[in-house]
């Protein structure tokens, strides 16, 4: 019980510290390439933070199991839009920028639909799954594109050669002291090294977590689906939590939209070349289709409020905070009693 105390509290520090340097490491990365943060969130840690899922849904699908491929998807995007997003608002109120509202929810909510689309079949075949890929992999060329472009403009409005509005231009003023003040190199190291102590250190955690429940016989269904599941959302937590505690908004907006796009293409993508798989209809119903309402939710909140700039607040959060618990306490119910719906819910049996 001591070591996985220690386990705890060590993986928490850890865990904080690392997030503070990679949230500034961004932060400075944007400064030095001269694109906006959303770009950095979307791109770098929307990816970064993805891996782990990518890496579970190619040795599930080398292992004759791709279909868990598609729960570790749409089970991430459950939690980062339910529970990381609603623990972030919460805290602090999540700004979200119109130009966001305009060009990257649409690409959200289609990498969402074209899935659930592909799976309403029953399967999910290789030419759909590559179909996935070389979406990704223009989206990742759009990506690029824009953040060159608005280097291009950065620099213009610099030189006073364009009159572009204030939003396209580098918000340097709203990144914290520390970010302004590290060069190309030490921005990269902190990304990347932050990065890799926030997972390392979030496995510690759900290691001395899991010991606990465990010594405290709690079922194992259960430490699986709330300890293990919320353990492995850390990092993008984290992550959000601090970089919205900063000001910087759109690394904490742009980490959930690109973990999310990312694990409704590539993750299901790679999965499905390797091997065709089958979608069970609760599947599909149950997490596809509350994927599918959560980010409709972040879309509507967010265009509902008349603003350049949208405020997610705390009554949004306590909502998709709500939302998560209900749904975990589904899941529970669900593995207790033979994967049976409840009574109120059996029409999507």
């Amino acid at each position: 019980m001591v070591v996985a105390l220690l386990c705890v509290v060590i993986g928490f520090a850890v865990l904080i510290y690392s997030a503070q340097k990679f949230v500034d490491g961004a932060s400075g990365l944007a400064l030095c390439l001269g694109v906006p943060e959303i770009l950095i969130g979307i791109l770098i840690i929307g990816f970064g933070t993805s891996a782990p899922e990518m890496l579970v849904s190619v040795f599930s699908a080398l292992d004759g199991s791709p279909a868990l491929a598609l729960g570790n998807s749409w089970g991430s995007n459950i939690c980062n839009i339910s529970l990381i997003l609603g623990v972030t608002a919460l805290l602090t109120p999540v700004i979200v920028k119109r130009n966001l509202q305009k060009k990257e929810y649409p690409l959200l909510l289609l990498t969402v639909i074209i899935p659930l689309v592909f799976a309403a079949d029953g399967i999910i075949s290789r030419t759909e799954s590559a179909f996935l890929l070389v979406f990704i992999s223009l989206f990742v060329a759009y990506t690029v594109f824009e953040g060159l472009r608005a280097r291009k403009q950065s620099k213009a409005v610099k030189n006073g050669t364009d009159s572009q509005s204030a939003d396209e231009e580098l918000q340097i003023e709203e990144c914290s002291e520390e970010a302004r003040s590290l060069g190309p190199v030490r921005s990269a190291v902190y990304t990347v090294a932050g990065l890799i102590f926030m997972v390392l250190s979030s496995k510690i955690i759900v290691y001395g977590a899991v010991d606990i429940a465990k010594l405290l016989e709690i079922s194992e269904v259960v430490i699986g689906l709330t300890v293990v599941a919320i353990g492995t959302s850390l990092p993008e937590l984290t992550a959000s939590i601090i970089a919205a505690r900063k000001g910087s908004n759109e690394l904490a907006v742009g980490n959930i939209i690109g973990s999310n796009i990312f694990n409704n293409t590539a993750v299901l993508g790679l999965a499905g070349v390797i091997m065709p798989y089958s979608v069970d209809k609760i599947v599909l119903y149950r997490d596809g289709g509350f994927c599918l309402l959560l980010t409709l939710s972040l879309i509507i909140f967010s265009l509902s409020l008349k603003s350049d700039k949208a405020r997610l607040g705390r009554r949004i959060g306590a909502f998709w905070l709500t939302a998560y618990v209900l749904y975990t306490a589904l899941l529970i119910y669900m593995s207790l009693n033979g994967n049976r719906l409840p009574e109120f819910l059996s029409f999507l049996n």
